[in-house]
């Protein structure tokens, strides 16, 4: 994800076509957006909105409806990118007529990125998906979705399986781009650094950030403010999810253009040393 510059990457959650407020994964409790940034719904108005207020390009996009069982809000893809935002799809691309129409659609493309999450997969024969999408010329992601301890998905085959576990088998598979995202934190404001789980958020990604040093990492959930963001950096993210932060205007470009990227520092000390 060379190529995404801001540190920053905003969320939109979609519902039926309309951006939704998220809230701890209560999927049953989101509502159309109204917030102090924008009294409007619509994807790409809340895009520009969003736009104008992080200067961020790139847009994660959540199409709650997928994993329901839906079609994808192809439309809404559409008209994003018509309106020059770039987008890191998350959405149940397992079916195989959604995954062939996606390579169909998305094949060579510059300006989406396709996210893979635990809470879509079965079986770990089906970290094949990651394979067929980069031989396609389609950078993926993969996606650990968790709810406090516990890793969500559909079967214990995957659900079983540590966040480590699952980095390393989408690592196998050719993956570069990992997302850890707690949506028991999501809309809380609360930060990574007022996590009660078991499982240390911040302990991992370091982890990960030191032993897979060509993977792009990003996380989420409980933002609630540019500290909060600099401490995922901190941890070793190149990138935060933020939504709600944004949307009640706590976060500005300047604060954005402020935040500090993650340093390896293993590899800091390789190359002092080299250069020594």
């Amino acid at each position: 994800m060379s190529d995404i510059f801001c540190p920053v990457i905003p969320v939109l959650d979609i519902m039926i076509g309309r951006v939704v407020w998220a809230q701890k994964g209560q999927r049953h409790k989101y509502r159309p957006l109204d917030s102090k940034l924008i009294a409007d719904s619509d994807p790409t108005s809340v895009a520009k909105a969003v736009f104008n207020q992080t200067g961020c390009r790139w847009l994660y996009v959540a199409d709650i409806d997928s994993f329901a069982g839906a079609n994808p809000n192809w439309s809404v893809f559409e008209s994003l990118i018509q309106a020059g935002f770039k987008l890191l799809i998350d959405a149940d691309w397992t079916a195989p007529r959604r995954l062939e129409k996606a390579i169909a659609t998305f094949t060579g493309s510059q300006n989406v990125k396709l996210i893979i999450s635990t809470e879509t997969l079965e079986s770990v024969q089906q970290f094949d998906i990651f394979e067929r999408l980069l031989e396609n010329n389609i950078d993926a992601c993969f996606s650990i979705d968790m709810q406090g301890d516990q890793v969500i998905a559909k079967t214990p085959a995957i659900a079983t399986l540590s966040p480590l576990q699952l980095a390393h088998e989408a690592y196998r598979k050719g993956v570069r781009n990992l997302i850890l995202l707690d949506l028991e934190t999501v809309g809380t404001g609360e930060g990574i650094q007022s996590d009660h789980s078991i499982f240390n958020r911040q302990a991992f990604l370091t982890e990960i950030a030191n032993e897979l040093e060509d993977v792009k990492l990003i996380s989420g959930g409980g933002v609630g403010d540019h500290s909060d963001c600099q401490a995922f950096l901190s941890s070793g993210c190149q990138h935060v999810l933020a939504a709600s932060a944004i949307f009640d205007c706590r976060i500005t470009p300047d604060e954005i253009a402020l935040l500090q990227p993650f340093r390896n520092y293993r590899k800091t000390r390789a190359a002092f040393i080299q250069k020594s």
